[in-house]
């Protein structure tokens, strides 16, 4: 439709033709035969292209003429009649606009006289860049489609009728008036026809008068750009002229309707800006089931009809499909019709009426989700194209159902929500993300609010088919935070719950079932200061289970529904080993083992005074006991395959699936930790990436990883996907190091675990390098190739490979506990370097059996007071240099590195001389 700027009152009311009743002349008064026979005579006697500019100007000052005339004696005495009724008064305001709208029309055409005038007057008019009308179409045709829509509204609510019936005496009197100038106005009745004609006729006809002189003006130029501007005006004021025609019938179409209609349907039904495009009295077609009597099709909605009561569809949300899929009666023609809540079937017996049905309502489907009509209305049958299947709206749903009373505003695909959308219940439930057939899935942020209280509880999640699926971060209203994953709405498999309050402050990190916590997990309890490390059954302790304490101590129990029962291994910190059974205060009860540090061992019964200390009934052996190794737990208790099984299920089943990159983020999203970094994730897979980023997308890391089998490309490929945490092994990493941290660290560095911690990152290395096999096999099934049964040899070593790229992301952890599990050696060893250096350089030098010919001493005569040192000159100061270098590494392989340059210096020396030497040196055990 054009769209053009309503131009402004440049003329002055006194430039108007305009004249009073009084001075009009006494035969008949016809706007529309005046016009007619000015056009005729005007373009009659055209002479070439400067007549053509003569015409158009006396086409103009006549039409400014006649429309003076309707100002003065239609117009006016109408607006003088303003009506008291409330109802009547809506429709007043229509015409009030309708003037406004001929007021513009009007002085647009008084503008254009006056610049045609102009023109003319000069010597050398007669060029094309005379007629404004082929410079300023685009405001023409908007001043006419506005003027014509208000017509045509105003004719929609019997507005002509009800102003011939206007009671005003001024009215009254001018009607004598205009009975003897308006041919149409004969009777009372056709009072209301002849203001409709005299208000529409004479526009029509004068445009009938611009198409003519266009037609004249195309034919008088040659072949070139100013013919082809000439035509495409021309071609647009057939449009004008077409669209005028059809808004008229569509209106006198709708006006008919609402006379049919009784009041029950017009007062909800009838808008002056609606139109009826059809009705099923007019070309039949029925809705199954005896659903409706009548069917109407206007602009905006459907509407079927069915006795006194109706039912009314926004055709924005309506889908027609011809192949309805259903079995219909035979002889009949369907449409299945699809909205929101509902699905019906309309049957014609002509496969023609069927089509035109079919037409109709998708050009109406169309034009309503564009929100405007077409230029012209309506094509011919078969043109115009279909309503496109995906929009974009908002609606809120009535009937019985789990979204009753919801509003949904997104986009929509038959019916059904899909794609972005936000959906809002009364309840204050909000859920903001993507759908699919109605159905959240996808990513999606839902806020639940809590009942009790003015909070709500934010799930930023996975969904699948309506429910929470895949990973997801859920802050609770009552501080609690959930990353993990979920299914069926419920945690379930791995994830972390953390409590941020004050009160009572803890961290779980394991498994769940069913929205419990189930299997293996770690509890830390940051109040009392311990780590619980077991086995979980419906959020209880459950099985066998290490506690670590924040003093050092360190337990295994068997617990049952949250208690301890039976025996249990209870160490100490000075390396005494109770076994035996103990409460919950670890005070020894019953029958126990006690071994000391020191070799000696208790056994007997224990029991507790009532705070006076504990006493024993037993036997105390003094005699050496070869000690049984209690001193590592968790190995036989909890094999190393079977601790996170939850982690490792989510990238297995990612394998499975095919390695879809939509679902990714949905099995692997572990990585990220924070409701920031989840959402900043969902824009990252929408927006577009940089060069880098593409990199790692999915496509292309299975086409980059079959491209690096071989070993020397191999270990720099897994190095540089192990670092990012956008490749679906570091993925896997990160999600690792989150559970290894959550045993090991803090608390849990307890050198009692040494062995686990060291199972566990071995293991690791085993799982990555299987997942890197099952990338590796995705990928060539995408190409087509099977998995090469004669692999490279060296792919079998394939942990030992990836185990140097993962051990320093856990070396925090490990440096700890080693150091804790060697912290007695390293005080013996210390202690017998301090004793070494207080030898003199030569009793060293003997110790070391270091041959004399090689001392560095000038002078062997000299005695220690005579000379300084030159090993502690060289020697100390190197290894001192060495120890240094050890300290500020961080990083494993590099000390590994420092440590082998050291010992690769030959320098000759033997341990076979120990004289002198404190007995712990001699230990190389110790070393």
């Amino acid at each position: 439709m054009w769209e053009g700027k309503m131009g402004g009152k440049n003329s002055s009311e006194n430039s108007r033709i305009s004249a009073p009743p009084g001075d009009l002349p006494s035969g008949e008064f016809s706007c529309a035969a005046s016009l007619q026979a000015m056009a005729t005579a005007g373009i009659s006697g055209i002479s070439g292209i400067s007549g053509i500019l003569g015409s158009l100007l006396q086409l103009e000052e006549n039409f400014s003429s006649c429309l003076a005339r309707i100002d003065a004696l239609v117009l006016k005495p109408l607006l003088q009649a303003e009506p008291q009724d409330p109802k009547e008064k809506e429709n007043f305001q229509l015409l009030v606009l309708l003037n406004d709208r001929f007021q513009s029309l009007w002085n647009f055409t008084e503008e254009n006289s006056r610049i045609l005038r102009g023109k003319s007057q000069l010597e050398n008019s007669g060029c094309i860049q005379d007629f404004s009308i082929l410079w300023k179409g685009e405001v023409f045709l908007s001043l006419y489609i506005q003027y014509f829509v208000t017509f045509a509204n105003f004719v929609v609510v019997q507005g002509f009728e009800q102003a011939a019936r206007s009671k005003s005496d001024a009215w009254k009197l001018h009607k004598a008036v205009l009975k003897e100038f308006l041919r149409d106005f004969t009777s009372e009745s056709s009072l209301g026809l002849a203001l409709h004609l005299v208000l529409h006729k004479p526009f029509q006809e004068h445009i009938q008068g611009y198409l003519q002189l266009l037609s004249q003006l195309h034919e008088q130029l040659q072949e070139g750009s100013e013919r082809d501007v000439v035509a495409t005006v021309l071609q647009e004021f057939g449009k004008l002229e077409s669209f005028i025609s059809q808004v008229l019938d569509e209106a006198v179409f709708t006006k008919e309707l609402w006379k049919s209609l009784g009041y029950k349907f017009t007062d909800v039904l009838c808008v002056p800006e609606r139109r009826l495009l059809e009705d099923s009295r007019n070309l039949p077609i029925a809705s199954g089931a005896a659903r409706s009597e009548r069917l109407l099709l206007f602009d905006d909605v459907l509407v079927l009809i069915q006795g006194n009561s109706f039912q009314s569809f926004d055709l924005k949300l309506v889908w027609v499909d011809e192949n309805c899929g259903e079995k219909s009666a035979p002889g009949l023609h369907s449409l299945r019709i699809t909205t929101p809540e509902e699905t019906f079937v309309l049957s014609t017996k002509d496969p023609q009426m069927k089509a035109v049905w079919r037409w109709k309502l998708e050009q109406a489907v169309r034009q309503a989700l564009n929100g405007k009509r077409d230029f012209p209305l309506w094509g011919r049958s078969g043109e115009g194209s279909e309503a496109p299947s995906r929009r974009f709206f908002t609606y809120v749903f009535r009937m019985e159902g789990r979204l009753r009373g919801a509003t949904y505003e997104g986009e929509w695909l038959w019916g059904k929500p899909h794609g972005k959308g936000t959906l809002k219940w009364r309840d204050g439930r909000n859920h903001v993300g993507d759908f699919q057939e109605g159905l959240e899935h996808g990513f999606g942020i839902c806020l639940v609010p809590q009942r009790s209280e003015d909070r709500y509880d934010c799930y930023k999640c996975h969904w699948y088919q309506g429910k929470m699926r895949g990973y997801g971060i859920c802050e609770y209203g009552n501080d609690l935070v959930y990353r993990g994953y979920f299914k069926d709405n419920v945690r379930q498999g791995f994830g972390i719950l953390e409590n941020f309050s004050a009160e009572h402050p803890f961290r779980y990190t394991g498994h769940w079932e069913n929205d419990k916590k189930n299997g293996y997990g770690v509890w830390d309890d940051k109040e009392r200061g311990e780590r619980y490390i077991g086995m979980w059954s419906d959020d209880l302790r459950h099985g066998e289970g290490i506690v670590v304490t924040q003093s050092g101590l360190c337990y295994q129990r068997t617990f049952h529904a949250g208690k301890m029962v039976g025996s249990g291994i209870l160490l100490l910190e000075d390396d005494s080993v109770y076994e035996g059974n103990f409460t919950e205060e670890l005070t020894f009860v019953g029958k126990g083992k006690l071994s000391l540090a020191n070799g000696f061992v208790l056994q007997g019964t224990f029991s507790s005074r009532g705070g006076r200390g504990l006493s024993t009934h037993g036997v105390l052996s003094t005699a050496p006991e070869p000690r049984r190794q209690l001193d590592q737990l968790g190995l036989k208790e909890f094999p190393v395959e079977k601790r996170w099984t939850g982690i490792f299920e989510q990238f297995l089943e990612f394998l499975h699936s095919g390695c879809k990159e939509e679902t990714e983020e949905s099995y692997t999203g572990f990585h990220i930790q924070t409701s920031k970094e989840l959402r900043k994730s969902q824009e990252y897979l929408c927006c577009q990436r940089g060069s880098e980023e593409i990199f790692w997308k999915i496509e292309e890391i299975l086409e980059d990883l079959v491209e690096h089998t071989g070993p020397e490309a191999l270990q720099g490929y897994l190095e540089k996907a192990l670092e990012s945490s956008l490749h679906p092994l570091g993925k896997l990493l990160r999600a690792l190091t989150a559970a290894f941290q959550a045993t090991f660290a803090g608390i849990g560095a307890n050198r009692h675990l040494l062995a686990m911690a060291q199972d566990e990152v071995k293991f690791y290395s085993r799982k990555i390098w299987e997942f890197y096999l099952g990338l590796l096999r995705v990928a060539l099934e995408r190409k087509g190739r099977a998995p090469a049964e004669d692999a490279d040899p060296s792919l079998g070593k394939g942990p030992s490979l990836v185990l140097p790229l993962i051990l320093p992301g856990f070396y925090p952890e490990l440096s700890m506990l080693y150091m804790l599990q060697h912290q007695r050696e390293d005080e013996l060893y210390c202690q017998g370097i301090v004793e070494l250096s207080l030898f003199p350089d030569i009793q060293l030098l003997e110790f070391l059996d270091v041959q004399k010919h090689l001392w560095p001493l000038k002078d062997l005569t000299l005695t220690s007071n005579q000379r300084r040192s030159l090993i502690k000159d060289k020697c100390f100061l190197s290894a001192t240099e060495c120890l240094q270098k050890l300290i500020t590494t961080v990083d494993p392989r590099e000390k590994l590195e420092i440590l082998r340059k050291r010992i690769s210096r030959n320098v000759p020396f033997h341990m076979g001389n120990t004289r002198n030497v404190p007995s712990h040196l001699t230990d190389t055990r110790n070393v």
